[in-house]
């Protein structure tokens, strides 16, 4: 069986290394170097409208984006402005001539947005990943939902694909115009155990490799938050329950099995990222918010070697990286951290400092940053 080569990489930890904020200035960091001017990058975050007279608090989803100078004030644009059956958002891509698109629902209804143009996706309740090829063709995923059964669904355009075996579809990513996409499965014989699985253009594969595994399977859930790929090799993150509140980070190389064995009972990987023969993986440590950076002991060998890591949070309070983009060695991480007073603060973490998303979000009640992308202005 598969679970038999499981590998941990724990016993890494000789070569790892620590990147915190701003107030840590001689952690090392990433190599790229940011500038407004240079870069733009794009947010995508949910809040709560005022409450309306009924009391009832309105889920509103908006884009953010900063300034192109140096300390000017970044963009702040409402998704679906008007509307108040509840619009959200969890990923979000721009191409090379700007276009914005913003994957999400309105309403339990699946959809992305073409800069502000809304795209129905039928049979859909919700879309939770998106991403454009190399011809232009939007690819979406997500989920459509029938009472309590799930089904993962792929959109090419507006066309819908059953992923096979699938009942969410979180994340997916292109690579040589593959597409590749993350989720999980249920089985029938376990109610409410969730199965990690991916799908490689549309096709599927058998669920992942855990660690609490016997001859009839997994006995705790595990989930794939997000796939990437070097066009040779496909790493997927995601998590696997291990106790009654404590969970296995995961990383899936090729289906092997690794661990990030972490100290917090809460830790999960949420997404990642490729550039240029390393792995950015995003995601938390118990409170604490946080990335790594990874690569593939060889071409054969399905194992994590150049293993770092950088703190984002202090970990007084939680926090958590929700998306992670790179582009030229810049790292930009987004995801909030959890007040004394239990409210949410969103963050945006370039290079592992805090970058500030300027007042206009201060206007907002229980924001939380989605994705983040980031590209060249010209």
């Amino acid at each position: 069986m598969l679970w038999k080569s499981k590998i941990s990489y724990i016993a890494l930890g000789t070569i790892v290394m620590t990147a915190c904020c701003k107030d840590e200035p001689d952690s090392p960091q990433p190599s790229g170097v940011f500038s407004d001017e240079e870069y733009a990058v794009y947010m995508a975050y949910v809040y709560d409208s005022i409450p309306s007279a009924s009391g009832k608090s309105i889920l509103c989803s908006g884009v953010w984006t900063n300034s192109e100078y140096s300390g000017g004030t970044p963009s702040v644009r409402k998704l679906s402005s008007g509307r108040d059956e509840g619009v959200e958002v969890f990923d979000i891509c721009v191409t090379g001539d700007k276009t914005v698109y913003v994957a999400g629902c309105i309403d339990y209804a699946a959809i992305y947005w073409e800069n502000d143009k809304e795209v129905i996706l039928p049979e859909g309740r919700g879309a939770t990943g998106i991403s454009v090829d190399s011809k232009g063709v939007v690819y979406t995923c997500g989920f459509q939902k029938d009472g309590y059964d799930e089904i993962a669904k792929l959109w090419r355009g507006t066309t819908p694909i059953i992923l096979k075996n699938g009942a969410r579809a979180n994340k997916l990513s292109f690579c040589n115009d593959k597409c590749y996409v993350a989720g999980y499965g249920i089985n029938p014989e376990r109610v409410n155990a969730e199965e990690a699985r991916i799908w490689i253009d549309g096709q599927s594969y058998s669920r992942l490799p855990q660690d609490n595994e016997n001859d009839e399977g997994g006995f705790h859930p595990a989930i794939a938050n997000d796939i990437a790929s070097d066009g040779e090799n496909w790493w997927c993150v995601g998590k696997e329950k291990n106790q009654a509140a404590t969970y296995l980070p995961k990383v899936w190389i090729n289906r092997s099995n690794n661990n990030l064995k972490r100290d917090g009972s809460g830790s999960s990987l949420t997404c990642i990222k490729h550039e240029n023969g390393t792995f950015y993986i995003g995601g938390n440590d118990g409170f604490r918010a946080m990335y790594w950076t990874a690569c593939q002991k060889s071409r054969k060998e399905n194992r994590i070697s150049e293993y770092k890591e950088y703190t984002l949070s202090s970990g007084a309070t939680q926090a958590i990286v929700d998306d992670i983009d790179v582009l030229n060695g810049i790292v930009v991480c987004c995801g909030y951290e959890v007040s004394t007073t239990g409210s949410y603060i969103p963050k945006l973490w370039i290079n592992g400092s805090e970058y500030n998303l300027g007042q206009q979000l201060n206007n907002y009640s229980k924001v939380r940053p989605r994705a983040v992308t980031i590209v060249k202005r010209k």
